[in-house]
């Protein structure tokens, strides 16, 4: 951060300055400060109430400052953990949607007859104890009225001739999408999810009963592990539109710092509230506003105490202001140090917003070395450019913490740029070589720079010492040839692109070192181990391949980060799924 801008924040500080004092009333001024003796009448007892007062309201702006610093940056934090939250959901309501689209297109495919055993086979995956749904099942309209043909899983709570059933079916033909809807039956709380084809007839009908715990399977996850959450079925947060939440339901709605978001489901959305589970920002954060308090208190008093000697000699007085003035000052930068803080970890913590590509499928993540630190120097990132062109990076910046991280958001933002300004990805990296110097950061960064046509599958990379990326065909796992130039931070370098043309339905897996590393083993080993360990998920859903590989080759002893981003060429499709 640069100098100027720790001065701005220092002037917005609530806590006096040399100048605030300079500025103070007559009564709060070191006489000896002016070099004129006390008035006559100023009575010691006066100027102590004075002081004594504006060291009060001194203290309790600086302590209320914190606070509301403090807090702020609480909602910051909150905010980039909601957020993360929420994809995890977004990621979760896929699972539940894909397979009612799935069978949907299953039975249209089958015509007017239907096919029952093909729609049992297929949800058999899906409907049943512990899977995605309660129950399933396959229904066809008869003009006004539905039927029933056949059942997966459990036995419906609604039953098929009940008006909310019928209701149901008939309001998922007017809906472009699943329709979602919180039932009662009985003492259970049900969510049903229809999905129809208002073309051939067929309707799917599917439960899941909202557990009596309240709790979902998707807060086990590390999004959740920070943060108390309520989820409400639609923007409307009454308690009739709860439909999970890790506390009591009494206890709400929260109170204090929370966050709202709303995720989008079928035809309406969860509404995600959260509030912290503890503090999200730093100890000395939290305890800054009190020890302002009972600095500035103790401070107060001693300012008392030191101007009824303002009173009586000008020697006093002047060391006495002297020592007030240094103190403040260390308080006010210890203060100005903790906003640097909050701002460098906000900026750190932003997510990546990653675009929709057609013809594009991608899926990414990032996991971090440390446990209970998800703070590194990995990243990836992928944003469309002109011309049906897109950009991509992966990229590692050596060390942790807040140093690390702030030099990966400049490289990630400067790469970004350069792209967006159609650079091509070697004169990208040739750039960034010029703005990047170990001498002064302290660390180097290796990143694998790509621009793809999503017209044409093909693909131009270049690479700054990064690990080369995988590309999976129905022929197999093979690293893409990239000549490695020097990591940023290392010195100017010119740098050489590959071209490689994806065929339909491949694959481009990228990766930074973390993945294949182990300790006392050579890289070599890594890779080889990686590229056989994709050969056997080359065919399979571009998620599924990224969480094979993180699972496949996790290790105990793995101490650094990664990032993994997998790019497939799906020629005719409209974008990711």
């Amino acid at each position: 951060m640069s100098t100027s801008a720790a001065e701005a924040r220092r002037e917005d500080s609530p806590l006096p300055t040399p100048a605030a004092l300079d500025s103070a009333p007559p009564a709060t001024k070191s006489a000896a400060s002016t070099g004129d003796t006390p008035r006559r009448g100023r009575h010691p007892g006066r100027v102590a109430v004075t002081i004594a007062v504006v060291g009060v309201l001194l203290t309790a702006v600086a302590s209320w400052g914190a606070a509301r610093t403090d807090r702020s940056t609480e909602q910051r934090l909150l905010d980039g953990q909601t957020k993360q939250a929420a994809a995890v959901l977004s990621t979760a309501i896929l699972v539940v949607q894909q397979p009612l689209e799935a069978v949907i297109a299953v039975a249209r495919a089958a015509g007017p007859s239907g096919d029952r055993a093909a729609f049992e086979q297929y949800m058999a995956a899906y409907a049943g104890p512990d899977k995605a749904f309660g129950s399933a099942s396959l229904w066809h309209r008869r003009g006004d009225h539905f039927e029933r043909l056949t059942v997966v899983g459990d036995q419906p709570a609604m039953g098929p001739d009940a008006l909310v059933t019928q209701a149901q079916l008939r309001g998922a033909f007017d809906s472009k999408t699943t329709t979602v809807r919180l039932v009662t039956a009985g003492a259970r709380i049900l969510i049903v999810y229809v999905r129809a084809d208002p073309a051939t007839g067929w309707v799917v009908y599917a439960e899941r009963a909202v557990p009596a715990n309240r709790r979902a399977r998707v807060d086990n996850n590390s999004a959740f592990n920070e943060i108390h959450y309520a989820l409400y079925l639609g923007r409307d947060t009454r308690p009739a539109n709860l439909t999970t939440t890790d506390v009591n339901a009494a206890t709400l709605p929260f109170h204090g710092v929370t966050a709202r978001t709303m995720v989008p489901f079928g035809d309406t959305g969860l509404t995600l509230i959260t509030t912290p589970r503890d503090h999200l920002g730093s100890q000395f954060g939290r305890e800054l506003p009190w020890l302002l308090l009972v600095a500035g208190l103790l401070l107060t008093a001693i300012a008392t105490r030191t101007g009824q000697q303002l009173a009586r000699g000008r020697q006093t007085a002047e060391q006495d202001a002297a020592t007030i003035t240094t103190l403040y000052e260390r308080t006010d930068a210890l203060y100005g140090q903790q906003r640097d803080l909050f701002e460098s970890l906000q900026r750190a913590l932003l997510p990546p917003v990653d675009p929709q590509i057609p013809n594009i499928e991608f899926a990414a993540e990032y996991v971090a070395g440390t446990h209970g630190l998800d703070i590194g120097g990995d990243w990836f990132s992928i944003v469309e450019l002109d011309g049906g062109r897109f950009g991509f990076v992966v990229g590692d910046v050596s060390g942790r913490g807040i140093d690390a991280v702030a030099v990966m958001a400049q490289a990630r933002f400067t790469i970004r740029a350069y792209l967006v300004d159609g650079d091509d990805p070697a004169t990208v990296l040739g750039k960034c070589a010029e703005q990047f110097d170990i001498a002064v950061d302290g660390h180097m960064t290796t990143a694998l720079v790509g621009v793809g046509d999503w017209r044409t599958g093909e693909v131009t990379l270049a690479s700054a010492g990064h690990p080369p990326p995988v590309l999976m065909t129905g022929d197999g796992a093979t690293f893409v040839h990239v000549s490695p130039g020097r990591p940023l931070g290392t010195g100017s370098e010119r740098y050489d692109s590959t071209t490689v043309t994806m065929p339909p339905a491949a694959t481009l897996f990228c990766f930074t070192d973390g993945l294949v590393e182990r300790r006392g083993e050579d890289i070599d080993a890594g890779l080889d181990r990686l590229a056989a360990t994709l050969v056997d998920v080359a065919a399979r859903p571009v998620g599924d391949v990224v969480a094979h590989a993180l699972r496949t080759l996790h290790h105990d002893d793995r101490a650094d980060d990664i990032a993994t981003l997998a790019i497939r060429w799906t020629p005719g499709t409209s974008g990711p799924r």
